[in-house]
């Protein structure tokens, strides 16, 4: 009898312990969510947070196409600043919480009216974007939403579904086109896989983060959370010198993968990295990674490069070609010595 109620009251503890357990894995969680880690002294700075989309009605649907991606796809979701090329977030695929690198671009936008074509919703875009998506082959996806009923459409930008004038383009968004978890295969497919093709997408999306980090200090800043497969979330980077504390942009990541290395080479393919700082733990649940990071001599190259085709030839003189140590005699040329004299003065009279 004595050892009925021993083992009972052991089962019991055993209970009750792990109830415990459970609690306070919950209170880290929120606590860290909430009162997210502050970084070292030497690492307070920042000149202002990144400015997104500030239209309400855009950020509304935004978070609305959010969730779908991240509930009924299990994919990622990462919001991108405003940058001029009129791309607001970009998906990216996930093999069951392991980063793929592969993402389609999106505009998301609130439905402003609807028209009688066929019952399609035409949705309108400025040209300076479809010829930016169309310079760097960018497979981008209009997505629409109305914030009053919830209705979220999709539809592929492809010249054969355009309508184009000088100044602005529109495409048809059937109805049919629901943004479910029934849509996934068609993004899937329509994300690019090829490598190259991968890497050149990335440069042109993350071009406005690039030159924002070109001149200044960067600090990335993960959490990890302990698992037989670690998860990396809560990415949170710090750009220039300031004493504010939050950051210029933060990307709520729920990443499964064997190593950081692997996410930073897979999502950021334009930056190099070292640790700024030791691996902290916090309540042996959550480890924080600060990582220093800089552009790689091709991202420097490759904005570089940008900036020259979009400002055309630079308005250089043409250069001099040095004088011939010779002297001119009566078996030379003197036709070609006059030209070159005449030219000569030429340039000088418009000096």
């Amino acid at each position: 009898m004595f050892r009925l109620f021993q083992a009972r009251l052991i089962a019991i503890g055993a209970q009750l312990a792990a109830v415990i357990t459970a609690a306070f894995k919950v209170f880290v969680f929120l606590r860290n969510r909430i009162f997210s880690p502050t970084l070292p002294s030497r690492l307070q700075h920042i000149r202002k947070p990144s400015r997104y989309e500030t239209d309400p009605a855009v950020r509304l649907a935004i978070d609305a196409v959010e969730k779908i991606f991240v509930r009924d796809f299990k994919w990622a979701f990462r919001r991108l600043p405003e940058s001029g090329i009129g791309i607001d977030a970009r998906a990216e695929i996930l093999d069951q919480g392991l980063p793929t690198g592969r993402f389609l671009p999106l505009q998301i936008r609130a439905m402003s009216f609807q028209t009688e074509r066929g019952g399609d919703y035409i949705h309108h875009g400025e040209k300076k974007h479809l010829d930016y998506w169309t310079m760097h082959s960018l497979p981008v996806c209009v997505i629409v939403v109305d914030n009053h009923t919830g209705l979220t459409l999709w539809q592929m930008v492809e010249k054969g579904r355009l309508e184009e004038t000088d100044a602005e383009w529109s495409i048809a968004v059937p109805p049919t086109n629901l943004l479910n978890a029934a849509a996934r295969l068609g993004f899937e497919l329509a994300a690019p896989s090829e490598e190259e093709s991968l890497l050149r997408s990335v440069f042109a999306l993350d071009r406005a983060l690039m030159e924002a980090m070109q001149d200044q200090t960067a600090f990335f800043l993960w959490d990890e959370w302990g698992d037989a497969t670690p998860i990396f979330c809560n990415l949170r980077i710090y750009i220039g010198e300031g004493p504010e504390e939050e950051p210029d942009l933060q990307v709520d990541y729920h990443l499964r993968a064997t190593n950081l290395h692997g996410v930073m080479a897979t999502l950021f393919p334009w930056a190099s990295y070292a640790y700024a700082e030791p691996i902290r733990e916090y309540s042996g649940q959550v480890a924080v990674h600060v990582l220093e990071v800089e552009l790689r001599p091709e991202a420097r190259a490759y904005i570089e490069a940008e900036t020259f085709l979009e400002s055309g030839y630079p308005d250089e003189e043409e250069p001099w070609a040095p004088e011939a140590e010779t002297f001119v005699t009566e078996g030379e040329d003197r036709e070609f010595w006059r030209r070159r004299s005449l030219r000569r003065d030429f340039h000088d009279e418009e000096d």
